[in-house]
């Protein structure tokens, strides 16, 4: 019974992973955007980090959209900072009022980092 307690008390206390899209502009400067799909997503109150396999130039620019618990979703305007084993460091640099106070709640709550 107590391995039990203990096994549910673990899950109840791991944070739950995030999964997202990476959404890039075409580099010629037409209209049309890639998506990516990214996974092992963490979220700061400036920045994220994200699993991603293609390499991303220092300084891109682009759209993150993550879906956090309770089906909220944010989507902040980052800037890559560098990436290293297949984690890509973004900071961001726009995030619409409503959703900065979504990452808020998210980091203030057991689920958040």
């Amino acid at each position: 019974m107590l391995a039990l307690a203990t096994a549910t008390q673990t899950q109840t206390q791991t944070p739950a992973r995030l999964t997202g899209r990476l959404i890039i502009g075409d580099a010629q400067g037409t209209r049309g955007t890639t998506s990516y799909d990214v996974s092992s997503v963490k979220i700061g109150r400036r920045g994220l980090t994200f699993a991603h396999a293609l390499p991303l130039a220092v300084g891109r620019f682009a759209w993150v959209e993550v879906e956090l618990a309770r089906g909220k979703t944010i989507k902040p305007l980052v800037a890559v900072l560098g990436a290293s084993d297949g984690i890509v460091s973004v900071r961001i640099v726009h995030c619409f009022p409503e959703h900065q106070r979504l990452i808020d709640a998210h980091l203030a709550s057991a689920s958040g980092y």
